[in-house]
């Protein structure tokens, strides 16, 4: 069962991260936010790697093939797979951007399949298409939120722009791919988080930061909003720690599906303790009730 506990901590942790997005983008930009979260990441990973050896008195000897494979994770995860999500954010908005971003499983699950020889028991099988299933209900835009706001984007989807958002699902699924082998040859889940968000964070440094201007717009942000992406950080990489680790003692895809079930939490959370009910209709409540049987079916099976 660890295996499916420490997927369902990754579930937890990346809810906890999903409930702080509003709050967090309305006091800074994403953008800057998103970098702010990045070095969090590392920060914070680094710290946990220095007390783990410290504490052990262990020698860090590193297996490179393994580090090669948590540094294409991570640039397939925290850079490509971001850019080409909020790329189909901007462009066929955020209701059909996270839909098609459910494909994420499936490509994970193929990925590990060929790449990995893992196979699938047709009961994890089903239990996956019902969290999926799930997950493209509770991403639906409700009947009376389409009323109150009706878009005027109801014309199909450009392929090329269906094309470029499972692109994004893609990466996300192979990253994950990468560091589930990643951590196979080199057990070690901390290293690769800290390894893979380095990586991501160096790339998206260089590619879409414009360095002179960077520490007058760090220093100019809003105080609370610097401390809410450096504790989104902390959550994020804790999440992926969970979710590599999960992957040395269950399938890849498994793992990948637990942790994506995120409106599990995140919808009663929402309704209960925030009493946010206007994006909740038929379609939700349903799409949740497949999510908790499909991953009550992974964890117990």
């Amino acid at each position: 069962m660890l295996g499916e506990l420490l997927a369902v901590a990754a579930l937890l942790l990346f809810s906890a991260n999903v409930l702080m997005v509003g709050t967090m983008t309305r006091r800074v930009p994403q953008d800057l936010g998103f970098l702010i979260a990045l070095v969090g990441n590392v920060v914070f990973a680094a710290l946990i790697v220095l007390g783990q050896y410290m504490l052990s008195g262990e020698e860090l000897s590193p297996e490179w093939d393994a580090v090669g494979l948590f540094v294409v994770g991570g640039l397939l995860t925290s850079y490509l797979g971001r850019w080409f999500f909020l790329r189909a954010v901007m462009t066929i908005g955020p209701t059909r951007a996270t839909a098609l971003q459910i494909t994420n499983p499936v490509f994970a699950a193929l990925a590990a399949w060929a790449l990995l020889g893992e196979a699938l028991s047709p009961v994890a099988i089903l239990c996956g298409l019902a969290v999926l299933a799930g997950l493209y209900l509770t991403s639906r835009k409700t009947d009376r939120l389409s009323r109150v706001s009706p878009r005027p984007g109801n014309q199909s989807i450009p392929v090329t722009e269906i094309g470029l958002s499972l692109l994004g699902a893609l990466a996300y699924g192979l990253g994950n791919v990468a560091r589930g082998a990643g951590v196979r040859d080199w057990e070690v889940p901390v290293v690769g988080s800290l390894v893979g968000a380095a990586a991501g964070l160096l790339l998206y440094g260089l590619v879409n930061t414009d360095l002179r201007k960077l520490g007058a717009a760090v220093r100019g942000a809003d105080p609370v909003g610097r401390r809410l992406w450096l504790l989104s950080g902390v959550l994020t990489i804790s999440a992926q720690t969970c979710l590599i680790a999960a992957s040395l003692f269950i399938p890849v895809a498994i793992a990948v599906v637990i942790s994506a079930a995120v409106p599990l939490v995140v919808l009663p959370v929402s309704v209960v303790f925030l009493r946010r009910t206007e994006a909740v209709g038929l379609s939700t409540g349903i799409g949740a009730l497949f999510i908790l049987g499909g991953v009550a079916g992974l964890v117990l099976s």
